[in-house]
């Protein structure tokens, strides 16, 4: 059996006894107890010493070595002489009326940030889904009270306070995620962005190409430059591209159909990115469809003002673009 002080270091087990480890292939049972000592009566603040009983609970821990823990926990019940009552002895790995600890909680949440759902970190760990989402709703964070020189603004679906869409600013100078707000109303980002007396220092505002994000800047930020973010006009010139794609599907041979959908990602792609096998695929795709080829021609020319490498460059990649595309379909 292994010594008390390693154990109780290892495991964060201060002032507890060992008393025995049991393993298996899967899992891992530690008991122990918490040394006696004298506490105050929770009723009438009395200090006790004298023991009623002991009750074990089985309390799940974090993983050791890759296996499932689990504390059998030998807690003991005192007895206070002033008022007659019973009461447990207070441990504050775990919380009252908890068969997991603390500790494990914020290590399945922790799972949430490595592209890990909360199903999957709940298999993981041995517990379920809801204990994770209970766990969640005990985490506070500290509310900023500066904004970012860079701040960017975007919403995303969600189901909190009954809202279909909460809001969510960052800073992507610091790759940091700001605030997440309940909503997107512009209310509600009125009512937030008045409490920080620091909106002049913001010099950029990124967002889409939401028309109340727009007003809103003007009203907050007036000296900030208003950037569109990239991932969202170029989600327009995607779905341009798909929709001449789905057109030129409806006169062509079910077979063929279904090889031009499976194949979309040819079409989405950067053409210097496509290897060989892809480049021969595109040619023989854009051939049956002039629309087509024209639409794709039009990605790859957006494509190319995007890669620009100064002002000037982008400015006449920017020309021949917006003169080429309404001649293209003219």
């Amino acid at each position: 059996m292994p010594t008390n002080d390693f154990t109780t270091k290892l495991l964060d087990l201060e002032d507890s006894i060992i008393e025995n480890i049991e393993t298996s292939t899967d899992t891992t049972i530690i008991h122990f107890s918490l040394k006696r000592r004298t506490v105050s009566c929770p009723f009438c603040s009395s200090p006790t010493d004298k023991v009623h009983d002991y009750r074990v609970s089985f309390v799940k821990d974090i993983p050791i070595l890759g296996k499932h823990t689990i504390l059998a926990y030998k807690k003991r019940r005192y007895h206070c002489d002033c008022c007659n009552k019973h009461f447990y002895e207070p441990f504050s790995l775990v919380p009252k009326r908890c068969r997991t600890t603390k500790r494990l909680a914020w290590y399945c949440i922790s799972f949430l940030s490595d592209k890990y759902s909360v199903t999957s970190a709940a298999k993981r760990n041995g517990v379920s889904s809801s204990f994770i989402f209970r766990r969640m709703k005990d985490i506070r964070f500290s509310i900023p009270n500066r904004l970012p020189t860079v701040l960017s603004i975007d919403e995303f679906r969600g189901n909190a306070g009954g809202q279909k869409f909460q809001g969510i600013l960052t800073d992507p100078v610091h790759h940091k995620v700001f605030d997440i707000l309940p909503n997107r109303s512009q209310a509600s980002l009125i009512t937030y962005f008045k409490t920080y007396p620091n909106r002049k220092e913001v010099k950029y505002f990124v967002m889409d190409m939401n028309y109340s994000y727009r007003k809103l800047a003007e009203i907050f930020f007036p000296k900030a430059t208003i950037v569109i973010d990239r991932f969202h006009y170029v989600r327009y010139v995607t779905w341009a591209l798909e929709n001449v794609r789905k057109c030129a599907q409806k006169s062509m041979h079910p077979e063929k159909r279904k090889y031009f959908k499976q194949s979309r990602k040819i079409l989405l792609s950067h053409y210097k990115n496509l290897n060989e096998e892809a480049k021969q695929a595109l040619e023989i795709m854009l051939m049956q469809s002039n629309d087509l080829a024209v639409a794709y021609h039009l990605k790859e020319k957006f494509y190319e003002f995007l890669d620009s490498k100064d002002r000037n460059e982008a400015f006449k990649r920017w020309n021949f673009f917006s003169l080429a595309a309404p001649m293209s379909f003219s």
